[in-house]
């Protein structure tokens, strides 16, 4: 059985002007991907546990999910997990449309394609919907792992977030890498 993910973080320096800080998540003590946080992005992680939809009282399993969000501009939201069991791009697929109704209330994939994050093979899921009262914009990618694991990152934005931010969350998924 699987040991639940731990959260590990050690300082990479991006460039002299900037400092951002790698995160990696791991199950037990084996790294299974990193990304690079911006300056001034706050980290959250939340451990496994049964999550239902509101008004529905069937419960899915989440692992620990960890959640990146600027510290100024609550529009933004990003959030990276490992599910286990989980091991090919077309079954993490599968998994998502189990957790969708989650991501947001009218949900809207407007496309699903092949693509890489980081050089590393996933599918990368599109979509619109509503999120608190507010229009929303997400990217979800299944990256492929080594090892026969997927790893699943999330970004929903605001559809009024700032340009910059958008080009943020461009940076941590390039960012990504497997192990580390």
């Amino acid at each position: 059985m699987l040991k639940h993910a731990l959260l590990f973080a050690a300082l990479a320096l991006a460039s002299p002007a900037s400092a951002d800080l790698r995160i990696s998540y791991a199950d037990g003590d084996r790294p299974l991907f990193s990304v690079a946080v911006p300056d001034f992005w706050s980290i959250e992680t939340g451990g496994a546990r049964a999550i239902s939809p509101p008004g529905e009282e069937a419960a899915l399993p989440v692992p620990q999910i960890v959640t990146l969000r600027p510290t100024v501009e609550p529009d933004v939201w990003m959030g990276f997990f490992s599910p286990p069991g989980i091991s090919t791009l077309e079954g993490g697929l599968d998994y998502l449309s189990e957790i969708e109704k989650f991501m947001a209330a009218e949900p809207e994939i407007t496309s699903i394609s092949k693509g890489q994050v980081a050089g590393m093979a996933a599918r990368i899921i599109k979509g619109t919907g509503r999120r608190d009262g507010s229009d929303i914009a997400y990217t979800i990618a299944v990256v492929d792992l080594p090892g026969a694991r997927v790893a699943i990152a999330a970004a929903v934005a605001e559809t009024t977030a700032a340009p910059a931010l958008i080009d943020e969350i461009n940076r941590v998924f390039a960012s990504m890498r497997a192990g580390s």
